[in-house]
């Protein structure tokens, strides 16, 4: 038997349950690089100081990656560990940056920040990068130093865009690596250990246990080749269990609804 309004709820229902919202998948930069094997180098480094993972809980974001031929400058200079991640962090602008976005820039040019300076490890304006669209239709990203663009740092020239994702990830290809003397300045002692404390949080371990699973990779310059490998695959297993509680919200809603549909019809 039927209640009055019975097959309207159920129809209601289901259209609820249609227009459910759901976790989007969330981006994974060792993904996405993963098919450009001229890439590799960048890729790995990525994973191991550990931006890969911070690039992959960012809903905005664009990465300025650097190919192995012009990977090899940065290789040469032998930078510690946290340098490294430094010179890194240059690479990576807190907002999204397309092909046809970088042609279209409010007079030209644009200073937008990076991931070094939102670390709180960058001096003053130390961490910005000018965006600027030069003669020729070529564009050009130059760090900033203490407020002011650096005479000494070469622009870094746009070459081809990778991957776009409107508007949470894209990845533009540039043809260097773009440094500045604060990026590589030995970071300070008390940014080092809030650094470790925010990685053993996000991994749920002591910083003993952290420690002692570094120490057999760290090289001296500090690319952790043996780490890379296994970031990667934790970089993947978190995007995956990203997406799990939409889903299991999900799930949860259609059985409860089918429930309710049985017992009213």
């Amino acid at each position: 038997m039927s209640l009055p309004g019975a097959n309207s709820l159920a129809v209601l229902l289901l259209l609820v349950l249609s227009t459910w919202p759901t976790c989007p998948a969330a981006h994974n930069i060792t993904a996405i690089l993963a098919a450009r094997h001229d890439m590799a180098e960048f890729s790995r480094l990525l994973t191991s100081t550990g931006l890969a993972d911070d690039i992959n809980e960012r809903n905005t974001i664009t990465v300025l990656a650097v190919d192995d031929a012009g990977m090899a400058a940065l290789r040469a200079r032998h930078l510690p560990r946290e340098a490294l991640r430094h010179v890194l962090s240059l690479h990576v602008l807190v907002d999204y940056y397309d092909r046809a976005k970088l042609h279209r820039l409010p007079g030209g040019s644009a200073d937008v920040s990076t991931l070094f300076q939102a670390s709180g490890d960058a001096p003053g304006s130390a961490g910005m990068v000018e965006i600027s669209e030069r003669r020729g239709g070529s564009v050009a990203f130059v760090p900033q130093e203490d407020g002011d663009h650096d005479a000494h740092a070469p622009a870094v020239l746009f070459v081809r865009s990778v991957h776009e994702a409107p508007y949470n990830i894209s990845v533009l290809q540039v043809g260097a690596v773009m440094s500045s003397p604060a990026a590589e300045a030995p970071s300070s002692p008390d940014s080092s250990r809030h650094r470790a404390a925010d990685v053993t949080h996000k991994n749920g371990t002591r910083p003993g246990d952290d420690a002692a699973a570094d120490a057999p990779s760290r090289g001296g310059d500090g690319e952790g080749g043996d780490r890379a490998d296994g970031g990667g695959d934790r970089a993947k297993k978190n995007g995956a269990i990203g997406t799990a509680p939409g889903w299991l919200s999900f799930a949860w809603a259609f059985l409860l609804a089918i429930k309710i549909i049985v017992v009213l019809v």
